[in-house]
């Protein structure tokens, strides 16, 4: 019986974890990968402390620190279902089951799928999620990013230092996120921005060669040889049913990270609070870690 487990690796996990290794808490951490979101950023240069860094770079320090307290990171296992279990929990991933007096949720979210044809088909074949993992393996190559929020730019800025060219293909009428972000796509030569467009199928034959999308009623095609897919994310909460969660499915918390269930808090991107920042993530793992550490010695 763990005092605590953490569910999710990204900065709100690694963040509780701190403060649970300097409590000399007993708990694990159970995660499908290391980082979360912060991996897939290409720069950070909004968090204390660092002017300007990566987010695989950023990832890689949570994960020292962590480690420097003695914390070990049970990765690629995946959790399938969390149970209420005479006052404590039961946690059952894919390789194992696990008992909690405290569980903290901290599973961020997950890119969000087009649902078009050849998407499916061509992953891991030309059609990517993840700009940062894959934009290397498109060098002198065209490719296009679906998209036109800051995720979709920071995408295309970066596959454009690799690419012979860049296109944004987004359904509204302009690219909306920061200034900053469009300033740059404009100033960037081989970015091509296309607004009003739907994109309809992702073809090819062994590999992605070519794109469609629907543009004022007509539908045109682009010679590619990737699909970088930035169309918004949604939260990793499938897996718990007993939490009360919001119609997006976000795990909805009280100014304290709890939950409706007592025993179970949630922080960072997997639950309804309105700015999604890893210093955010951060912050709410801590908040949240602090209050599990009360509730914890209260029941000793």
């Amino acid at each position: 019986m763990h005092d605590a487990i953490i569910i999710g690796a990204g900065p709100a996990g690694m963040a509780a974890a701190i403060y649970f290794a300097r409590q000399k808490l007993d708990f694990i951490i159970i995660s499908k990968n290391i980082g979360g979101q912060t991996a897939w950023s290409a720069e950070v240069g909004n968090y204390l402390g660092f002017h300007l860094i990566s987010g695989a770079d950023l990832a890689k320090k949570f994960k020292e620190h962590t480690e420097s307290y003695g914390v070990k990171i049970q990765s690629e296992e995946e959790v399938k279902e969390v149970k209420e279990n005479n006052g404590n929990f039961t946690v059952i991933s894919d390789k194992c089951e696990y008992q909690a007096k405290t569980v903290l949720v901290a599973t961020g979210e997950k890119h969000r799928k087009l649902n078009i044809p050849g998407e499916d088909e061509f992953y891991g074949k030309g059609v990517t999620y993840c700009a940062i993992c894959d934009a290397p393996l498109f060098s002198d190559k065209d490719i296009a990013v679906i998209g036109g929020s800051n995720s979709a730019m920071e995408a295309a800025l970066f596959a454009a230092k690799y690419s012979k060219k860049a296109y944004i293909i987004t359904i509204n009428p302009g690219l909306e996120g920061d200034s900053v972000l469009i300033d740059r796509i404009n100033g960037e030569d081989r970015i091509e921005v296309i607004t009003s467009a739907k994109t309809t199928e992702i073809a090819g034959n062994k590999l992605v060669n070519r794109l469609k999308y629907e543009k004022k009623g007509e539908v045109k095609e682009l010679e590619i040889k990737g699909v970088f897919i930035e169309i918004g994310l949604i939260p990793v909460s499938d897996f718990i049913g007993i939490v009360k969660k919001n119609k997006w499915g976000e795990i909805e918390v009280d100014k304290n990270n709890a939950t409706d269930i007592e025993g179970i808090w949630a922080a960072g991107d997997v639950t309804d609070i309105t700015t999604k920042q890893i210093a955010v993530a951060v912050g709410e793992g801590s908040k949240a870690s602090i209050r599990m550490i009360k509730y914890i010695e209260k029941s000793k």
